[in-house]
């Protein structure tokens, strides 16, 4: 959307967004993979006739939906064609385990399923029963899931040997019958759809056991991407390929930054860094958005590979508007997390630092209100002086799913991050450090009372503390300390092996201590010393 339409004339919503760059973009790439390309046009046919698929099937504005596949094309449109009719769509990672699964599906109150029957090494048709074992048995029109109670129907695209599940062409199917919903009434309800309607959840760890369920709007979805756009420098005719998958905020503002933009998303069909390389290579991929060690590794390999990196934005070190290299400590470390759907606070890509400002994040994106705060008293600090940091409007979520607004708001209407930040005399945030439970690994947030939580559930494991160590290329590893139970002997190996079973890969601690209880780091209140807890793997 170019920057001179006026701002109440901007698209507010999934069906204006897409309505606006089918006019504006519609014979252009829209997603490719080494397989398939298509254009904005068919992107807009296919997402309309499984919108109107999902109507016909009883869908509508407020359905809890949910999604469970790969990047892909069948993913962007299984995301826009939900969001086309309204629904409340649940973003469903790929890394889940069963026990994960479970809590999503119940937890989101998810009444329809789209899901992909493979994607790697999973079977997803195995981990749902694992998830839900009362779906054993059980026929696609006769869900009743006491684990699942909302839980009406499942399509996949590969329903062999599965009683309980349909295939996603039969669902097509139900947009071509006499009886279905045709274009004009699809475009009937597309014009009930608005800003403030409910549109997407997101699951990300939280400073409980389990992960909490952030809400976002079509509002949110639809016009934040663009102003982030104007800091990644996304424009049409870009080939942007995300090296974060799109089930997490990061990889879907990018997703939405592209589309806004008119311009192409590229999908390898796996994150396997070789597989990566070749469909940079094969789609003409011209940008790249990635970070931390997969990043580092893919491009080396593309160097051994007499790959210019320079000349794939992204790939290659940043440089300013002049072509100069900007050093990483110059270069903004934009922060962001799935409450504000991705940056609050950056600066372009493109844009040096000031030298007083080494390591900043930048100033507000997009009418963020942000204030510090005394994380003991409530009170402002001043320009410079450490604190926590609060934040209103923008693009902040909606909330947490399933509960109340005095639970996760100030009575003023600000979002506690649990970030401790300062900001300056010109509005450049920098981070300092986290004040909760969280973890920041490979770009992903792991809360480290999921996996003591888990750890404690296994055999061997009397107590356990975990916390998150300093990585060169992860920014952070999680490391557990781990008291093992009277007459066991368990190793490392072994717990990550039967954690896997509860939570995600990237969840499982890649660093292990075994102590005695009296070793862990305790106030005389027995309350723990989060800042101590690094040395016991000195």
């Amino acid at each position: 959307m170019p920057a001179s339409v006026p701002e109440n004339q901007r698209p507010s919503t999934i069906p204006a967004l897409l309505a606006d760059v089918v006019g504006r973009r519609g014979d252009a790439d829209a997603v490719a993979t080494v397989a398939e390309t298509i254009d904005y046009h068919e992107l807009d046919r296919r997402s309309a006739q499984l919108a109107r698929a999902f109507v016909a099937a009883g869908a509508g504005k407020g359905t809890r939906m949910a999604l469970l596949a790969p990047d892909g094309i069948i993913w962007i449109t299984a995301f826009l064609a939900s969001l086309r009719i309204g629904a409340l769509l649940t973003c469903v990672s790929t890394l889940a385990t069963p026990k994960e699964l479970a809590h999503m599906l119940r937890n989101s109150d998810v009444h329809f399923l789209l899901a992909s029957r493979r994607f790697l090494n999973h079977d997803y048709g195995e981990k749902l029963e694992a998830a839900l074992p009362g779906l054993t048995g059980s026929t696609p029109r006769n869900l009743q899931l006491a684990d699942a109670p909302y839980l009406r129907h499942i399509w996949m695209d590969n329903p062999g040997g599965l009683s309980w599940c349909s295939a996603i062409d039969d669902l097509l199917a139900l947009a071509v019958k006499p009886s279905a919903p045709d274009a004009e009434f699809l475009a009937a309800i597309e014009a009930q759809v608005s800003p403030a309607d409910e549109a997407v959840i997101v699951y990300t760890s939280g400073s409980t056991s389990l992960p909490k369920a952030v809400v976002h709007t079509q509002w949110n979805v639809t016009r934040h991407p663009p102003e982030l756009a104007k800091l990644f420098l996304v424009r049409e005719g870009d080939r942007m390929l995300p090296m974060l998958p799109a089930f997490w905020l990061g990889g879907m503002a990018m997703a939405m930054q592209v589309l806004s933009q008119g311009a192409t998303l590229v999908y390898p069909a796996s994150p396997d860094l070789e597989i990566v390389l070749d469909t940079i290579l094969t789609c003409n991929v011209n940008r790249l958005n990635g970070w931390g060690d997969g990043l580092v590794r893919l491009r080396k390999l593309a160097s051994d590979r007499g790959v210019d990196v320079d000349t794939i934005v992204g790939l290659g070190p940043f440089r300013d508007a002049n072509g100069a290299l900007i050093l990483p400590h110059l270069q903004s470390n934009m922060l962001g997390m799935s409450e504000t759907f991705a940056p609050h606070s950056a600066e372009p890509i493109n844009v040096r630092l000031p030298d007083d400002k080494p390591g900043a994040s930048g100033r507000t994106v997009n009418g963020y209100e942000r204030r510090i705060v005394d994380p003991d008293t409530g009170a402002e600090v001043s320009a410079g002086e450490v604190g926590e940091l609060q934040l209103r409007s923008g693009a902040l979520m909606n909330g947490f799913y399933g509960k109340r607004r005095c639970e996760v708001f100030t009575p003023d209407g600000f979002y506690p991050t649990g970030d401790l930040v300062r900001i300056d005399e010109d509005g450049y945030l920098t981070f300092v450090a986290r004040r909760n439970d969280m973890i920041k690994t490979r770009a992903a947030n792991v809360s480290r009372l999921e996996v003591e939580a888990a750890l404690r559930e296994l055999p061997g494991v009397a107590s356990c503390v975990v916390t998150g160590l300093p990585d060169a290329e992860f920014g952070q590893v999680v490391a557990a300390a781990v008291v093992p139970a009277d007459g066991t002997e368990p190793d490392a190996e072994m717990l990550r092996t039967m954690l896997r079973d509860s939570i995600s890969s990237y969840k499982v601690p890649r660093r292990f201590v075994f102590v005695r209880e009296e070793d862990i780091p305790r106030t005389t209140t027995g309350k723990l010393k989060l800042d101590q807890l690094k040395d016991l793997f000195d």
